[in-house]
């Protein structure tokens, strides 16, 4: 009886081994692919997040100034196209500069007329190219090349109409 125990225990061992160390290959193997999924989802939305951010901040200033002028305005930044978004707080006019200088989309706040250079920017993600037009009157068209690569494009219609504002 003892030689049947020792080899009923030594299989039971036996499976027992070769089921954990099968759990354990797929569990690595799902952590793999699960980092790898994880991975590419971020690459993803790191690549949308551009556009979506400019869509975003120009429907939130979507709005007519006191004056009568849109506060989305279309301009230059050292020559790049860039995106000007006016608003007043307690009567102090400022201006939030959207633009693209040397591989990323920038944003800038300051008083209006008094821009930093280019570089002075906060970054907001990787980006390639910004280039801002009105097609039609209203129509706000974002062609939008981000950190890899890919040309996207969206079309605002703004309620307050822009403007398309050369300012060197």
């Amino acid at each position: 009886m003892k030689r049947g125990n020792a080899a009923g225990t030594v299989a039971t061992l036996a499976l027992t081994c070769i089921f954990g160390v099968t759990l354990l290959m797929g569990i690595f193997a799902g952590a793999s692919v699960y980092q790898r999924v994880g991975d590419r989802v971020d690459r993803s939305a790191q690549d949308r997040v551009g556009l979506t951010y400019l869509t975003a901040k120009v429907r939130a200033f979507d709005q007519k100034l006191p004056d009568g002028t849109s506060a989305v305005r279309v301009g230059t930044l050292e020559g790049r196209d860039a995106l000007y978004l006016l608003e007043s707080i307690d009567g102090v006019d400022y201006e939030t500069i959207l633009y693209v200088y040397d591989g990323q989309l920038r944003e800038m706040l300051c008083l209006r007329g008094n821009e930093q250079g280019a570089a002075f920017g906060e970054v907001i993600t990787q980006a390639r190219a910004l280039k801002a037009d009105f097609p039609k009157e209203g129509l706000l068209r974002l062609d939008y090349v981000g950190g890899d690569g890919e040309t996207r494009t969206a079309d605002v219609w703004l309620r307050s109409g822009g403007d398309l504002w050369k300012n060197g």
